[in-house]
């Protein structure tokens, strides 16, 4: 028999059980990274993180004779809703045995909060939104994930799909060789007139001045990905701890920023080295000495992630984009940088995936949103 019990997020006992649980289920796969502790504590943490202000976490654990057998969140984003004039609600932090009867108790759990809560739909998983890490791996299990992208077994498509719930929308994950890039004479072409003709300019993110930076960062962010699907603005209390998490591990060459002719910052794009390829060794602890390995182990990250890349609608069709990308391939060479990731993007968004191409991105991983309706009201 199946008992799902809810978890008190404000009680550290009960949340460590929920967060240590996936070490149970990743026991033995060489290509799982183990999330920061730190960080999905303070992720769950109602009292301190800014999500909360937004939104709502409800957290469960699935038992089976008294053993954990699963996890699950239900997730409202309040936000969400507002700012599409929609009824979905989401699911994330999911993890579960290889059992379809658990991984129906879990969701169903998440149903009936859901429907409770009036909701029309469920979508996930997203941890605890599109603007933190967010969906299923569904291709490319071979290859351990980049810094803040998701990993997981295979079965877990089974799971989802076992439940009733269906594909709603593909995220691409493209890889590119560095060197090779740099020899694409179509795309040298067009970064070389593009902010000639743009009557632009280039300049880098300055860490002293990161107040005003994060302020330009969210007005691009929140104009340039607004129409996309599943998008929500990210909040100022969100965008800022986010800064202050990344203040480690940002290097000011790989996020580069575009301004026009009035000094208004139009374009950026944010890559940050993979420190995946060192935390793997942390098993999800980052103190006391781990952080040490971080800040004098970067020349061992040979890979790096472009997280971000936004530029304003009416500067788009311009070529900033191959401007972007050169200025973070060229620095990324120079710290001895030799693979990208550029992740994730949107199968819907056609403008992004041609840009990625035309840099001789290599389309390597596939991940998913899934959805179901639990409501015709």
């Amino acid at each position: 028999m199946i008992q799902i019990r809810e978890i008190d997020l404000a009680k550290s006992s009960d949340k460590k059980v929920f967060v240590n649980f996936d070490y149970e289920i990743y026991k033995g796969m060489p290509h799982w990274v183990a999330p920061l502790r730190m960080d999905v504590n303070q992720r769950l943490n109602p009292k301190k993180h800014p999500f909360y202000k937004i939104g709502a976490v409800k957290a469960y654990l699935a038992y089976r004779n008294d053993k954990i057998v699963g996890r699950i969140a239900a997730i409202d984003n309040f936000k969400y809703n507002e700012f599409h004039g929609s009824n979905i609600g989401f699911f994330g932090f999911f993890e579960c045995i290889d059992d379809q009867d658990v991984a129906n108790a879990l969701l169903q759990k998440v149903e009936e909060y859901h429907i409770q809560a009036g909701n029309k739909f469920i979508h996930g998983p997203v941890n605890p939104s599109t603007n933190y890490e967010a969906g299923l791996l569904i291709d490319g299990f071979d290859d351990p994930p980049k810094i803040m992208m998701t990993y997981n077994p295979p079965y877990y498509i089974k799971l989802l799909e076992g439940y009733g719930m269906s594909l709603e929308m593909k995220m691409f994950a493209y890889k590119f060789e560095e060197a090779d890039v740099l020899k694409n004479e179509k795309f040298l072409r067009v970064k070389d007139i593009a902010l000639t003709r743009s009557k632009c300019s280039l300049r880098f993110i300055d860490p002293k001045n990161l107040k005003v930076e994060i302020e330009n960062i969210k007005k691009i962010y929140n104009k340039a990905w607004e129409n996309n699907w599943g998008f929500v603005p990210m909040s100022d209390p969100e965008l800022e701890l986010m800064a202050d998490e990344l203040k480690l591990i940002l290097d000011p060459s790989l996020a580069p920023m575009i301004v026009n002719e009035q000094g208004e910052v139009i374009a950026f794009a944010l890559a940050l080295r993979d420190i995946n390829q060192i935390a793997k060794s942390f098993n999800g602890n980052l103190f006391p000495f781990n952080f040490l390995k971080l800040l004098f182990g970067k020349s061992k990250m040979d890979w790096l992630r472009v997280v971000l890349l936004g530029i304003l609608p009416e500067y788009r069709g311009k070529g900033l984009d191959s401007v972007l990308y050169y200025e973070i391939i060229k620095n990324g060479m120079n710290l001895n940088v030799k693979h990208a990731e550029a992740s994730w993007i949107l199968e819907s968004n056609e403008g992004m995936n041609r840009g990625v191409q035309v840099v001789n991105g290599e389309r390597y991983k596939t991940y998913g949103i899934y959805q179901k309706q639990i409501s015709s009201e």
